[in-house]
């Protein structure tokens, strides 16, 4: 099975080599080649601890995500997706047992209700995680307790770090006062979860490698499954190309991904509309994106340390 989304990924990049090179168009996953120089600079700048939260909720990432590769390189972990085209975003998805029943291909089920975006209850889709079940299953994991539930966490006043009644300082200051595993719970209109991961620094990232986000460094980053155009495009592309039993689905464009808080909208260079949902995000050296949460859109919210 490995071999043949191998087999496909390469396809993909052969029939559509513009897609790895055009900054309009994400890179699709596939293997990378990291230089020697490549290797000793993020080894030299780079900052990060293996910790679980980390392997675990990378190995949901896609294959060749640079996250993951500057995180193997600067801690000697080995994590692998366990997707090749990572975890798509499908909302009510919490069973875990359905993301990975075929891995690493993918689980087709038809949607039981509707979301005020695009779901329509009835369609096939391929199955994947909603923001709280990707946390919900990456806290279990890490953990091996139950979920606390979104609602217990915004009433867990003792373990908040920040919230509307304690104000968040300057950006780079909670970043540093923040751990890694540190869940945050918001509301952009709707509710949404995403875990603390550390900083474009800690990855290695300097301003020479990432000029746009050179002011930004320091600012935090989440893993999270939520919106994030780039994804679609792989997706689609697996619905008109690969097995059989995707034919029909409709595709996606979320999914499991890292993303940036903070930046100021007027300061991120590109944006998509794609399925009635927005994709703000800055292009990354190696092709990806990297979405950015506004948190201009932010009504309520907490950060909650739940490993005390």
């Amino acid at each position: 099975m490995r071999k043949r989304c191998l087999v496909l990924l390469s396809a993909i990049l052969f029939l559509f080599p513009n897609l790895a090179s055009a900054e309009e168009s994400p890179r699709f996953p596939g293997p990378i080649i990291i230089s020697v120089d490549e290797r000793v600079h993020i080894l030299e700048n780079g900052d990060i601890e293996q910790t679980a939260w980390l392997d675990k909720g990378f190995s949901l990432l896609e294959e060749g995500n640079p996250f993951v590769t500057r995180y193997n390189i600067i801690t000697g972990a080995k994590v692998t997706a366990v997707l090749p085209l990572g975890v798509p975003y499908l909302y009510g998805g919490q069973a875990a047992s359905h993301v990975f029943a075929k891995a690493p291909d993918y689980v087709v089920q038809a949607a039981w209700i509707d979301s005020p975006a695009y779901y329509v209850q009835g369609l096939n889709y391929i199955y994947g995680f909603d923001c709280v079940g990707f946390v919900k299953w990456l806290w279990s994991e890490v953990t091996q307790t139950d979920w606390p539930t979104s609602d217990g966490i915004l009433e867990d006043n003792a373990r908040h770090i920040y919230d509307l009644g304690n104000p968040m300082p300057d950006w780079e200051t909670v970043a540093q006062t923040l751990h890694i595993g540190d869940i945050l719970i918001l509301r952009h209109p709707d509710n949404h979860v995403a875990v603390f991961i550390g900083t474009l620094r800690m990855y290695g990232y300097i301003a020479e490698d990432v000029p746009e986000l050179a002011a930004y460094l320091d600012y935090p980053l989440v893993i999270h499954s939520c919106t994030n155009a780039a994804m679609t495009p792989r997706f689609t592309w697996l619905i008109e190309n690969g097995l059989e039993k995707y034919r029909g689905s409709q595709t996606t464009d979320g999914g499991v991904c890292v993303t940036i808080l903070g930046v100021p909208k007027d300061d991120i260079p590109c944006h998509v509309f794609a399925q009635n949902q927005d994709t703000w995000y800055f292009p990354l050296p190696d092709g990806t994106w990297l979405p950015v949460l506004l948190w201009e859109d932010v009504k309520d919210y907490c950060w909650w340390r739940g490993e005390l």
